[in-house]
């Protein structure tokens, strides 16, 4: 064999390789989130935790306070997308949660979404009450990781650890 034909076909198999690498899936990893409710008087809050792509959209659900599916069209902007995606969250629901409570869930994120421009944002929404469709968000960041972020209605703040 001549020595251009190996060299020839070592590029192609990097090539191949590199590929191969990109196209293989991204591993999930088991994130922590936390969401702190700030003290107020009523009924318990339903949150909806979900991923926000780098365009602004919804990306998918990755948590549902509150397991009535009866409430879950008071949280406008979430359902909206809910009922577009058809989204199976049967298995990703929890508790409501109560003023002054906290609600810590562990949830998969796929790595390749950190530090892409991927968010995660929390909608609330209390019975008789305000519906507050970005209560809190965070950009997904290495460097975001363990920081407080305050809410603008029902979460006093958002954090999480991957």
């Amino acid at each position: 064999m001549s020595l251009s034909f190996l060299a020839h076909l070592r590029a192609r198999l990097l090539i191949l390789a590199s590929l191969l690498a990109l196209a293989a899936p991204s591993q999930a990893k088991e994130a922590v989130v936390l969401v702190q409710l700030n003290e107020y008087k009523g009924p318990e809050a339903y949150f909806h935790l979900y991923l926000v792509n780098p365009k602004g959209k919804f990306d998918r659900t990755l948590w549902v306070s509150g397991p009535e599916k009866i409430w879950w069209p008071d949280s406008k902007r979430w359902f909206g997308y809910h009922s577009r995606t058809r989204e199976n969250v049967d298995g990703i629901t929890g508790a409501s949660t109560a003023g002054g409570a906290r609600s810590v869930m562990q949830v998969k994120i796929d790595e390749a979404l950190v530090d892409a421009g991927y968010k995660l944002r929390v909608e609330t929404s209390v019975e008789n009450a305000d519906n507050v469709q970005a209560d809190a968000e965070i950009e997904l960041t290495s460097d975001n990781q363990r920081k407080k972020i305050p809410g603008t209605g029902y979460v006093r703040y958002l954090r999480y650890k991957l």
